[in-house]
């Protein structure tokens, strides 16, 4: 890969689409900060008519606020993933898309770390803000003895160790949070084939998509329940728990790398065999 091609068409698209850009990460900074912005005019109302600081104090957003940030991310990622190869979407965007001075691998990696790799940036950077405000705010009304960090902040600057601990720990164990991870980057993934295979309304074909394959499971799994009347109790009595755990673990585990690796592999096929028009994109 050369380094210079792809440092051009960054700034190419930076300077086309950096209103767009800006649009979406001040629109996913904007829904993180809602918990913070009720807790601000709450604050200003109670003070202003009432006086009393306490009902103020009571609806301090505190850990609240992490949970609904962290969901706002976990909704936008996949999102933000469908749109991916936005600029694709009509015919005089990608003349100018295919006639880059740059090769197909340089043009879809930033494609890919503008949306997923940036929505990430968006999501680190207001997190650790948002909480820095939430506790300035609390501190300088109410004294910083009613203030608490809703991050690791504290942790990172003054024990380390703690960290290490919590993450490590006996707190969350490696399992669930490795298949949750490769869950969630197969979830966004398949929204980035689904742009690769779409370009207009891409998000919306591919919720289709997962909406019509979960009605499938659920129906086939509903058509095989009468099958397990005629199971013999004594043949699951024999069965050793511990090794169906590691079978059904290892085997999510490979069809979750699977869907990865084909998603990721099929986008960047369908990107490079892209054309001016096609059945699919007019």
């Amino acid at each position: 890969m050369n380094t210079t091609c792809f440092i051009n068409v960054a700034r190419w698209n930076f300077a086309i689409n950096r209103s767009q850009y800006l649009k979406l990460s001040l629109g996913l900074f904007l829904a993180m900060s809602l918990p913070l912005l009720m807790f601000i005019l709450k604050s200003i109302w109670v003070s202003a008519v009432t006086g009393n600081t306490e009902w103020a104090l009571a609806s301090i957003p505190g850990t609240s606020l992490g949970t609904w940030m962290c969901s706002c991310f976990l909704v936008a990622l996949p999102l933000l993933a469908g749109y991916t190869f936005h600029n694709l979407q009509t015919k005089q965007s990608r003349i100018k898309e295919l006639t880059l001075p740059a090769s197909n691998a340089e043009k879809f990696l930033f494609h890919a770390l503008v949306t997923i790799g940036g929505a990430f940036l968006t999501y680190i950077v207001g997190y650790f803000l948002l909480d820095i405000l939430q506790y300035f705010y609390v501190g300088i009304l109410y004294g910083f003895s009613n203030a608490h960090w809703i991050s690791y902040t504290p942790i990172f600057f003054n024990n380390g160790g703690e960290a290490g601990a919590y993450f490590f720990g006996e707190k969350i164990s490696f399992w669930p949070i490795l298949i949750g991870d490769l869950a969630l980057v197969a979830f966004v993934s398949t929204f980035v084939l689904g742009n690769a295979i779409k370009y207009k309304h891409g998000v919306l074909w591919t919720i289709l998509f997962h909406w019509t394959l979960g009605f499938l499971a659920i129906f086939i799994l509903g058509l095989c329940i009468p099958l397990f009347k005629d199971v013999d109790p004594e043949w699951l009595s024999n069965l050793d728990p511990d090794h169906i755990l590691i079978t059904l673990k290892w085997g999510i585990l490979v069809v979750l790398v699977a869907v990865i690796v084909f998603c990721w592999w099929m986008s960047y096929r369908l990107y490079c065999r892209a054309q001016i028009t096609t059945k699919r994109n007019k």
